[in-house]
């Protein structure tokens, strides 16, 4: 009966050193670089948004990656997605993600934009407990969104580059359809990523 009462004792103590709160937490836009400093960020409606803290899976083992990007040279599909997690007493309060492709008529280093009819695909999430998630995708009517690829190199699996566009609210989970006013605005990205 000791051992257990020592056991929890322990644990208890052990969560208790470990409270995670990132209230007030500031963040910072990185600096727009070329050198695979595996970096993320933007503006968001004039907010600075980074990749920051980690989604993790406490009943599956594990967290994953907040900065993950992908590059397929057979056929030039681009892909990256990063994550923002902010915890308050020790349990995350928000949790966002952004995921930006890129594909078809790849041309390696230039611009990219929905505008010249280019494959580009953007997607944001919202989440904050005890609330509504909120998802917001290019619209389908008007997309617009640039993505300019300043740097690739496959041998060293680096990518860098800059973008920004609007994007629409998802108004319900049962179809892809989106609003026509409410809306946030990308500005100021940038990243310099390391890829698989």
């Amino acid at each position: 009966m000791i051992k257990y009462v020592c056991l929890f004792f322990s644990l208890a103590v052990l969560i208790n050193s470990c409270k995670k709160d990132d209230t007030g937490v500031t963040l910072s836009l990185p600096a727009k670089t070329q050198s695979g400093q595996h970096t993320f960020g933007f503006r968001l409606n004039s907010a600075v948004w980074t990749n920051y803290g980690k989604v993790c899976f406490p009943f599956a083992g594990g967290c994953r990656e907040n900065l993950n990007g992908r590059y397929y040279p057979s056929d030039g599909d681009i892909s990256i997605t990063a994550d923002k997690v902010l915890y308050k007493n020790n349990v995350w309060n928000t949790q966002e993600n952004i995921g930006l492709s890129l594909s078809t008529n790849f041309r390696g280093a230039g611009t990219y934009s929905t505008l010249t009819k280019d494959t580009i695909g953007v997607a944001y999430s919202f989440s904050e407990i005890r609330q509504p998630d909120k998802t917001y995708f290019l619209s389908a009517s008007n997309p617009v969104f640039t993505i300019v690829i300043t740097k690739i190199d496959s041998v060293s699996k680096t990518m860098s580059g800059e973008f920004s566009g609007k994007l629409f609210r998802r108004i319900s989970e049962e179809s892809f359809v989106t609003s026509t006013t409410d809306s946030i605005v990308i500005s100021d990205g940038r990243f310099d990523i390391r890829f698989k």
